[in-house]
């Protein structure tokens, strides 16, 4: 992801946050923490950094000022929609190659691994 990422001058830890905002609605900065299992502070950064390049906007959510609506700037929505396609055809790629069984073992081993390593898992909804 990284190196399809860096001809647009983006990390692949930026067109996956892209991705998963422009395809939902309504995302909070608490819903990409979880999503991409990353410190508050991690997603602080990481979404001023992407304020700065004008791919992204936060606003205060009207349920809860303390918490932040992600939208995907009308400048960034043709980045999304690459990084939308990179990802189907990544998907696509791995479920020509690899069986239901086979994919879900190896998510029980990147799991196992993550914890193992001190870090905490979930069910990715996509």
């Amino acid at each position: 992801m990284d190196n399809y990422a860096k001809q647009f001058g983006l990390t692949g830890t930026q067109m996956s946050i892209l991705d998963f905002i422009g395809t939902r609605t309504d995302v909070l900065q608490r819903d990409i923490e979880t999503e991409f299992n990353i410190q508050r502070s991690t997603a602080t950064v990481t979404l001023q950094r992407m304020e700065n390049q004008d791919l992204v906007e936060r606003h205060p959510s009207p349920n809860d000022s303390r918490q932040k609506i992600v939208t995907v700037t009308s400048a960034a929505k043709p980045l999304q929609e690459r990084a939308s396609n990179y990802i189907t055809q990544q998907q696509n790629a791995i479920n020509a190659e690899f069986s239901s069984t086979e994919q879900a073992l190896i998510t029980q081993m990147l799991h196992r691994f993550i914890e193992l390593n001190g870090g905490h898992t979930h069910e990715r909804t996509n």
